[in-house]
């Protein structure tokens, strides 16, 4: 069995229970490799995923995604330090704990980790598999919606 600190997460938590397409995720995860020599480019990545995942949803931002929002940009322009994304990424994962509608309580695990980039960019892929999990969540037992999920996380890898 491979150690945590070898896998594409190291150090960063493993989503259990996902329905995924394995090859979908070890392209992007591939993709990934090839674009985590730049932070800042994974955290224009998270900031693409966030936007999807509010436009599959239809949720409307509230002040604690727009703070995380916010948080990001101010980071990428040299604003921010990494202790305030974590801040951020804490509240949000304190708010899906507490949330009783189950697509928003994933909601806002996707913005956690979305947050969380900024401190440890793997956290990219973590909001990525979140959002299949949401995707699962809105569509169970769809692989083809699955599938069109990956796309576009491999979509949006490439465009950054």
């Amino acid at each position: 069995m491979k150690d945590r600190k070898d896998s594409y997460l190291g150090d960063v938590g493993i989503i259990r229970k996902i329905d995924d397409i394995p090859e979908l995720k070890e392209e992007l995860i591939a993709i990934f490799d090839t674009k985590c020599h730049s932070h800042k480019a994974i955290s224009n990545y998270s900031i693409l995923l966030a936007e999807h995942v509010l436009e599959i949803t239809g949720m409307e931002t509230d002040d604690n995604i727009n703070e995380c929002f916010d948080v990001i940009r101010k980071w990428q322009e040299g604003k921010a330090k990494f202790q305030d994304a974590r801040n951020v990424a804490f509240r949000m994962h304190a708010l899906a704990r507490e949330e009783r509608d189950p697509v928003r309580a994933k909601v806002y695990r996707v913005f956690g980790q979305v947050a969380a980039t900024q401190h440890v960019k793997r956290h990219a892929l973590i909001a990525s598999d979140y959002a299949v999990k949401l995707i699962n969540l809105l569509h169970p037992k769809d692989m083809e919606e699955v599938r069109k999920e990956r796309d576009i996380q491999i979509g949006l890898m490439k465009r950054i």
